[in-house]
């Protein structure tokens, strides 16, 4: 993880440009633990110092830093030399212990934890974010409620056209509309707006309906799938994939889903393809559009940089802009 953040936080740096980067705490809480317990996990150096010394360059150069969240790593046990993960916490929205530790409690640890980093070298840092993990924030009321308690504002874990049924993730984002940047949540339901002004704030991840080919059979996807990352094809298409002939996997191959806007994954012509469908369609409804992209992935630097070329290059006036400020400006 460092090394590849490290390349995009370089190239971001080249361009003057300022992300958010999503925390995965619990993770790193569980890595702390044995760390200190003296085992070390294979590791040549002390991941923990690695990590906070990232995020507080990260943050000394102006970069946002906010609330990820992959229950299954509540549970987690380092056993015969690899982490096994609780699968039955894979979603938050249905967190469930065997302890007494709530939805709140989880959230608390986690906007505390990095509150406890960053105000090292930001003192007046609020975390004030959070994207669940594996886009996994339904059923959503208990996440509001806990949200709400412990003072975060905003979710990013949405997008439009989403829809997962497996084993581990269950979500169905399909009604939600491409022409919204934000909208303020029902307290008991993310995917609906509040009839007043709500307390948590929704910016979906920007997503389109493509052919499944255009994201598997590019140079960075199969880069990504050579040497094993794990985030390169969705649970839903191993799954559908594994338990399928041949001819029905070239069938699925030209079915549609939802791709969200990733920064390691698209080449050139996927990244027109968003920005046209932005400016023949979109211009005049909406302004913000959110771009995620994850370190396991980021096997090569071309599609970074030519989502950044095209943007600069076009005449619609693209900027880059955190979350943090995005909330600013939406909530005034």
């Amino acid at each position: 993880m460092i090394k590849p953040t490290e390349q995009i936080l370089s190239i971001c740096e080249e361009a003057n440009i300022k992300t958010t980067i999503f925390f995965e705490v619990v993770e790193y809480l569980r890595l702390k633990e044995e760390w200190n317990k003296g085992n070390n996990m294979g590791y040549e150096r002390n991941p923990i110092e690695a990590i906070d010394q990232q995020i507080h360059q990260a943050v000394k150069k102006g970069h946002d830093i906010q609330l990820h969240i992959h229950p299954q790593w509540v549970n987690a046990k380092y056993i015969n030399d690899k982490w096994q993960v609780d699968l039955l916490n894979w979603r938050l929205g249905d967190f469930k212990t065997n302890r007494n530790y709530s939805i709140k409690d989880l959230l608390e640890d986690g906007k505390s934890t990095l509150e406890n980093i960053v105000q090292k070298v930001k003192p007046e840092y609020e975390c004030i974010a959070l994207r669940a993990g594996a886009y996994n924030i339904m059923p959503s009321k208990k996440v509001l409620a806990a949200m709400t308690k412990i003072g975060l504002k905003l979710d990013s874990s949405v997008y439009p056209g989403g829809y997962e049924d497996g084993e581990l993730s269950k979500y169905d984002y399909r009604n939600i509309s491409l022409e919204k940047d934000f909208w303020w949540a029902d307290p008991d339901n993310i995917l609906q707006e509040a009839k007043s002004l709500g307390r948590i704030m929704e910016i979906p991840i920007f997503a389109l309906e493509q052919p499944r080919w255009k994201k598997i059979l590019n140079f960075e996807k199969l880069k990504s799938l050579l040497i094993k990352r794990g985030a390169a094809v969705s649970s839903v298409a191993k799954t559908k994939l594994s338990s399928k002939s041949l001819f029905e996997k070239i069938a699925f191959l030209f079915e549609t889903e939802a791709f969200t806007w990733d920064f390691c994954l698209f080449n050139k012509s996927m990244h027109k393809t968003f920005f046209n469908y932005i400016e023949e369609n979109l211009q005049d409804k909406r302004d913000t559009f959110v771009i995620l992209g994850h370190p396991k992935s980021f096997t090569t630097e071309h599609s970074l940089r030519s989502l950044i070329e095209i943007a600069q290059k076009s005449n619609c006036s693209y900027s880059f802009k955190t979350l943090q400020e995005v909330y600013a400006e939406f909530s005034k």
